[in-house]
Parts: C-alpha cells; sequence; structure tokens
C-alpha cells in the first residue's frame, strides 16, 4: 500500500493545525531529551485531560524531581500525592515508582540506554511494569524516533470513523495506520489526529462541517447518506 491517502491526510492537518508542546505534557517533557521524564509524563496523562497531567507533572516536579533517584527516595506515598490532581493516582504512583526502580538497578539511571538496546526490548521490559501498557510504550517510542503510530482515545476514534481502519483493537488499529502514514511522520500523525479528534471529531457531536478531512471520511459519508 502507498502512503498518499496519508500524505494528503497530513497535509491538510498540518494547513489547519499548529502543534504546540505546551498543549502536550509528553512533548514538553521531551524537551530535555530525558526519556524517563517522558516515561512519567506519559503515565501521569492516562485517562485525564492535558490540563489535569500538566498539573499533576509540575506538582511532581516541584515537590519530588523527575529522576529516579529522587522517585525512589521519595517513595510511592509522596508520588501519589503529587499527582493527585490527575486521577488514579493509586495506579500511577505505584507505575512510576516501578518504573524508577527498573531505570535505576539495570540501566543506570539513563532509560536511554534501553531505548537503544530497540523497540522490541523497550516493550519487553516496560510493559513487564504494571499500569504501563502499549500507548505509554508507544509514545516514548515515537519521541525519540521509532516509527511507531501511538493510538489514544481521540486516534482510535479518528481513525475509526476516517475508515481507515475497522478494528477494534489496540494493535490492529496502529497496524492500519501505520499502513496509511510513512514510518517518519508517525508521531507528527498522531499528534495531529487527536488535535483533529479534540477540537473538531468530537466523541459527542463531531463538527463535520469545519472538518478539512470531511470529504474523505466514511463517518460523514454515512451521515450524509442517513439525511
Amino acid at each position: 500500500m502507498g502512503y498518499e491517502l496519508g500524505d494528503e491526510i497530513l497535509g491538510r492537518l498540518r494547513g489547519t493545525f499548529q502543534l504546540s508542546s505546551g498543549e502536550f505534557v509528553a512533548l514538553s517533557a521531551r524537551r530535555d531529551g530525558d526519556p524517563f521524564r517522558v516515561l512519567v509524563a506519559v503515565i501521569i496523562s492516562q485517562n485525564t485531560s492535558e490540563r489535569n497531567a500538566f498539573e499533576a507533572f509540575g506538582r511532581l516536579s516541584s515537590s519530588v524531581g523527575l529522576t529516579p533517584e529522587a522517585i525512589l527516595k521519595a517513595g510511592v506515598d509522596a508520588v501519589r500525592e503529587a499527582i493527585r490532581p490527575a486521577g488514579l493516582q493509586d495506579s500511577k504512583s505505584a507505575a512510576i515508582v516501578e518504573a524508577a526502580r527498573l531505570t535505576l538497578e539495570k540501566y543506570g539511571g539513563d532509560l536511554r540506554r534501553l531505548l537503544e538496546l530497540g523497540e522490541e526490548a523497550v516493550r519487553r521490559e516496560l510493559t513487564a511494569v504494571r499500569g504501563i501498557g502499549y500507548k505509554t510504550v508507544d509514545v516514548l517510542l515515537a519521541s525519540f524516533g521509532y516509527p511507531v503510530l501511538p493510538v489514544d482515545t481521540h486516534v482510535r476514534r479518528v481513525a475509526r470513523r476516517l475508515g481507515l481502519s475497522r478494528s477494534s483493537s489496540y494493535l490492529g488499529i496502529r497496524r492500519d495506520l501505520e499502513r496509511v502514514f510513512r514510518p517518519e511522520v508517525r508521531f507528527e500523525a498522531h499528534l495531529l489526529l487527536i488535535k483533529l479528534g479534540r477540537e473538531v471529531c468530537k466523541a459527542r457531536e463531531p463538527r463535520c462541517a469545519g472538518c478539512p478531512l470531511s470529504d474523505l471520511c466514511a463517518y460523514y459519508r454515512a451521515q450524509l447518506r442517513a439525511a
């Protein structure tokens, strides 16, 4: 399969939306190049708004610190209290502490050493930590140059409405989207599809009339036929 459709979608989304690190906690955390900070940010951002994730991430940074050493020294109770604004603090704090332990004990406190071992090693190590799943690992991988396309709730909804995937599984949707978008643009596509889902292709009352992809959209065509 060629990437022509993905190129067309990406071109239209680039012309509609601007991406800013201030909108995505993981993107903001990536600025200093430390993958552990990104991993923590993605764990915090699970099942919450970016606003809440930014608040929790900032609280953790100021009250505990964002290094594996600082997190292990502080302990799970301190991490739990710091990230409370993001919700699910019990499971998230446990995952953050275990990720810190793994990073410190196996990789000398530098998660870049794990990333250098390749995609499968990263997946194997991190998904063994309770509370870290496919999407969290994929965002980390994509943030540091691996050609994967993470699927969050917005990306899932947009992909299925557009007709880019009929799968209901995470791995199936990721596979289908990676057939549409070139390897080198998959992280950008992930972010732009999230923007589309947040601002236009909402779960309730999608704004189809203002969508830059409406003529490519299976959902929109079905709505027109039903009208």
